[in-house]
């Protein structure tokens, strides 16, 4: 079970769980929240039904009943509708595990709340949470701040679902519209002189591929993605001429 407890605004301590959907893979892993629980045993008691319930509809989309499921309530199960309609069918790999990541991020009572209850206000104060402790340490999993840029990029999924759910009937309003998300602080960037950059090449050391990956960077400018892939590429080459 995936059970875990939580405190919420009010201090009081409830119970929340939290698991993938049926089907997901480490590179496309899908997950399924429930929240507001008194105990941990109505917790995992509801996580079993909600699996049970997952499966089914797993079952239905191949057939294609999945027409008549019932419509998004809350937060979780509109984030659940967006990331099935939209994210996971329309969106590249890297992506859609990001927006997963980022979205087990927001607080179990927010995601349990109704859609019509979520204000602006309720959105702040989320926002606040999650630059102050919002993450947590890969080690001991103490809270520790999240980014500016990671909190607007989960504020930027949350209007993209409402704004998917003002598509389909569901609200009349984006309530992240009104928010406040924190501005991210823009730096100067400082691109390094041809001198420079040979000395960075000379001084490569580490995983056998870094140099090649610094001449693709340097002489490309693409992204890490992109520029992994291409400096692979030009790995590749180099041993079939030898």
């Amino acid at each position: 079970m995936s059970t875990h407890k939580y405190k919420n605004r009010a201090g009081k301590t409830l119970w929340a769980y939290q698991f993938s959907q049926p089907g997901s893979t480490r590179t496309d892993r899908r997950r399924v929240f429930g929240a507001g629980f008194a105990t941990k045993g109505e917790a995992a008691d509801a996580e079993v039904a909600r699996r049970i319930e997952e499966q089914q509809k797993r079952e239905l989309s191949k057939t294609g009943a999945i027409v008549d499921a019932e419509l998004p309530k809350t937060l979780a199960n509109l984030l659940e509708e967006f990331f099935r309609q939209h994210v996971d069918e329309k969106l590249a790999p890297k992506t859609i595990e990001r927006y997963h990541d980022q979205a087990a991020y927001l607080d179990p009572a927010l995601l349990n709340m109704p859609l019509a209850e979520i204000t602006p206000l309720h959105l702040n104060r989320e926002w606040s949470r999650l630059l102050k402790s919002g993450g947590h340490s890969r080690k001991d999993k103490t809270p520790r701040p999240l980014s500016a840029k990671t909190v607007r990029n989960i504020a930027g999924i949350i209007s993209s679902a409402f704004a998917r759910a003002i598509r389909w009937g569901l609200v009349t309003t984006n309530p992240v519209t009104n928010s406040e998300p924190p501005r991210v602080k823009r730096h100067l960037a400082i691109a390094l002189t041809p001198a420079q950059q040979a000395m960075v090449l000379d001084a490569a050391t580490g995983p056998w591929c870094i140099k090649t990956y610094l001449e693709v960077d340097a002489a490309t400018g693409c992204r890490r993605g992109g520029a992994i892939s291409a400096a692979l590429v030009r790995y590749c080459g180099r041993l079939r001429d030898h």
